[in-house]
């Protein structure tokens, strides 16, 4: 176990990191190293190529910036490239100094300069397709001979390459409906970006660089103390996917000069309570609303047919009439229900529904994210609510700066799926 809350402690683990990325050269991408556990880590809420589903681009990208954001940094200069040393803004945000909002993540989604792949499952199934080139490929229509440049995807509706050739690690829906991800436990698919030549990441350095400071709502968050254990738990690792990616041995050069400042060091004091992102500055200028105003609902009629709406279901509809493109992204765990747009503006927007009063509970992923979209974030709350009759939706932007919160503290418990599998039995045995 190491203390990850030591600040000298994490200073030192981005330098080892950076000097293990010079160690290994070119063929060393931390982007999409960065990429590969953030997909790990999530694996339990984002859709496989084995489900016919299929996730938003947004969902993965708020994902990332979540698990690699540091609390205690302003919302657009937060996200660590522990490999590079440095910090980016949240997707959509400007970071200082910059004249554009930053897309980290969006452009390795794609087979341009990225990981996406438009085969069908039956291809991205098999390991010869996976691990084929592809200059390979049956689907390239290429424009000139040996050469990725200019080409084509047939599945593609016109997706054009600019002479990158990256692994499949994600499958593109069919007339770009969404995101699903590949096996993520086939090692040969994963391992050549992740630990090329079999040189692999100092596993102390990583596990403080990633859990020092990290979001509260994430079990990264939550600890102050990781292991190879907590670690292979919280990123759902088999132990041969472990071995296969890190090195933990005190042998390892850089390994040793993190252990060695951590034995070192005075003891941390643990984290007392929920460790929350201060407010940030509004990103957009909310003009005041009267008492009226602010209690001015929307009612949403029920549907002709009874279809087993929700209140998400509600929410979303009465944006649609209002204009919005709504989308209701809830079981991906996001820390809000629906991502709505209309124009140039996006909204966040959290339903809380009650069948009596309604007293809404956040959790800490979900306040976090309201204090990182400020006016963005919407909190839509709808009381007595009834799945066949009309209902009233108050909308509440800003819950963060404009509510006052009582911060409460629950436990859970997470079973690991090398534990779970391992404790199957038989329908007969039951």
């Amino acid at each position: 176990m190491i203390d990850v809350c030591n600040p000298a402690l994490f200073d030192e683990s981005l330098v080892q990191l950076r000097g293990h990325k010079s160690d290994v050269g070119q063929k060393f991408k931390g982007r999409f190293t960065l990429l590969y556990f953030g997909m790990k880590f999530n694996q339990n809420r984002l859709s496989s190529i084995f489900s016919g589903t299929y996730f938003p681009s947004e969902v993965l990208e708020s994902m990332l910036d979540e698990l690699y954001s540091k609390a205690s940094r302003a919302a657009n200069d937060c996200v660590l490239m522990p490999f590079e040393g440095r910090y980016l803004a949240r997707t959509g945000l400007t970071k200082p100094g910059n004249s554009y909002p930053t897309n980290t993540w969006r452009n390795h989604f794609h087979l341009q300069k990225g990981i996406g792949c438009y085969a069908p499952k039956s291809d991205l199934e098999s390991p010869t397709f996976l691990s084929q080139s592809r200059l390979a490929c049956r689907h390239l229509r290429p424009t000139t001979a040996g050469t990725l440049s200019g080409a084509k995807c047939a599945l593609g509706s016109g997706a054009e390459y600019r002479n990158e050739e990256h692994p499949k690690w994600l499958q593109i829906g069919q007339d770009q409906l969404g995101l699903a991800v590949v096996d993520l436990q086939n090692l040969t698919n994963f391992q050549q970006y992740v630990a090329p030549d079999g040189v692999r990441i100092p596993f102390w350095a990583f596990a403080v660089a990633i859990y020092h400071d990290a979001y509260p709502g994430l079990v990264t968050g939550a600890r102050d103390q990781v292991g190879r254990a907590e670690f292979m738990a919280d990123f759902n690792l088999s132990d041969l996917e472990f071995d296969a990616y890190f090195d933990d041995s005190v042998d390892n050069e850089r390994n040793a000069v993190v252990l060695g400042i951590a034995r070192n060091a005075p003891v941390a004091v643990p984290r007392s309570g929920p460790h929350v992102l201060a407010p940030q500055p509004r990103t957009r200028a909310l003009r005041e609303l009267s008492t009226e105003e602010l209690l001015m609902p929307t009612s949403v009629p029920p549907p002709a047919v009874n279809t087993g709406w929700d209140a998400e279901q509600y929410v979303k509809s009465a944006l649609d009439a209002a204009g919005w493109n709504a989308n209701v992204v809830s079981r991906f765990g996001r820390g809000y229900d629906i991502i709505a747009q209309k124009g140039l503006r996006t909204i966040f927007v959290e339903v809380k529904s009650s069948l009596g009063l309604c007293s809404p509970i956040l959790t800490a992923l979900e306040w976090q994210q309201a204090l990182v979209y400020n006016d963005g974030y919407i909190l839509a709350v709808l009381e007595n609510f009834n799945t066949t009759g009309m209902n009233t939706v108050y909308w509440i932007p800003d819950p963060a700066n404009r509510c006052v919160a009582t911060a409460q503290q629950t436990l859970s418990y997470s079973v690991a799926r090398r534990v779970w599998t391992n404790a199957t039995v038989p329908m007969t045995n039951l």
